[in-house]
């Protein structure tokens, strides 16, 4: 009989010690950015890839704007940038996950909302949410498409 209670708490101190680890499903590189997909913008695909961290996708704010005609101005000493259309404007500050609009043409703000990500420098090179893109069109839901293999960004204001 003790040979079977020994037996039987060596394989559960064994399962307790193996199990949660092979159950958690975490690797070694969770929290680095994953590139994949395509980027689509105004029907045109660009030469930049996303970025994909914690399960939100960020876009190279610069090329994106440029071709949607939005302007990006940067703060360097702040670390910040602001993403501007033709209504509105997005601030944000990189290590923030903090995003929200500002009407240009009327008094006006979207309520702070977070998006899944802070803003990124990478290569020099800032990364920020697809989102801000629908945020700054006035969340319009037709601003962003997000499928399997592209990521698609309109300006619904042309």
């Amino acid at each position: 009989m003790k040979k079977l209670w020994l037996m039987v708490i060596c394989t559960l101190a064994f399962a307790v010690y193996i199990f949660p680890a092979a159950a958690s499903g975490r690797n070694s590189d969770e929290g680095k950015p994953i590139i994949q997909q395509s980027i689509i913008v105004n029907s045109e695909k660009i030469n930049d890839y996303p970025v994909i961290m914690n399960d939100c996708i960020l876009v190279p704010a610069r090329s994106v704007s440029d071709k949607l005609g939005f302007t990006v101005t940067w703060d360097r000493e702040n670390q910040s940038a602001t993403v501007e259309s033709d209504t509105m404007k997005c601030t944000m500050t990189v290590g923030e996950d903090l995003y929200s609009a500002v009407s240009t043409t009327a008094i006006g703000m979207t309520a702070p909302t977070k998006l899944g990500s802070a803003p990124l420098l990478i290569n020099n090179n800032l990364y920020i949410p697809a989102e801000v893109f629908r945020l700054v069109q006035g969340n319009d839901p037709n601003a962003l498409t997000i499928t399997d293999t592209q990521i698609i960004i309109k300006n619904v204001s042309k």
